[in-house]
């Protein structure tokens, strides 16, 4: 029923990567916002991307609404979608998609919507969505050095064959800085779309 629904709001999507970022709804990690702000701008810079968040604040409003303004800026669609349940209002950017009758269905949909999913920090819920994800065969790129759910989800997640042993070091690496951080999930993402077109 799940899977469905989110095939069913796939169709409202334009064509292109998609990418769903997820994680803590506040910011506990000194680095976590700035992390958001220049993932959202370094993602929109990609011609064709599609962002997913689940339409709460902190992680998926930093990057989301940063994917969006550079996007602006780019003058190009801003293919950002908000996940979020029946009833919910609908945010001021981008656009919302209502899929679920609360917070736990609608987590369970987001986690089928997209093949790469990126974790910064999360708690308890964020773990649902990484464990839905990974048995759906996404790709999950957790930046363990932002702490909580991430940090958990990279020890408990084996390195992707197609992700190369030095940037999936980085992810987990406390002394990297955010421009290297940001750099390393970026060049996961391209290597694991490159791999998607040529299939």
């Amino acid at each position: 029923m799940q899977a469905e629904t989110a095939q069913n709001l796939l169709t409202l999507m334009p064509p292109g990567p998609r990418i769903a970022v997820i994680g803590s709804t506040a910011f506990w990690h000194a680095d976590s916002e700035l992390t958001c702000q220049l993932l959202g701008q370094a993602l929109a810079s990609v011609p064709g991307r599609v962002l997913l968040t689940g339409g709460v604040s902190g992680v998926g409003e930093a990057c989301g609404r940063s994917f969006y303004q550079r996007r602006q800026q780019l003058q190009v669609p801003p293919q950002v979608f908000h996940i979020l349940p029946q009833g919910m209002a609908v945010w001021d950017y981008g656009q919302t998609l209502h899929a679920g009758k609360d917070m736990q269905e609608r987590r369970a949909i987001l986690a089928c919507m997209a093949p790469v999913y990126i974790v910064i920090e999360g708690g308890p819920a964020t773990a649902d969505e990484v464990q839905i994800a990974l048995k759906n065969g996404a790709l999950v790129i957790p930046i363990a050095r932002s702490g909580a759910c991430a940090r958990d989800a990279y020890a408990q997640i084996s390195k992707p064959a197609i992700v190369p042993a030095d940037l999936w070091a980085v992810l987990g690496n406390d002394e990297a800085n955010v421009e290297q951080t940001v750099a390393a999930v970026m060049a996961i993402v391209a290597q694991h779309v490159a791999q998607y077109v040529e299939q």
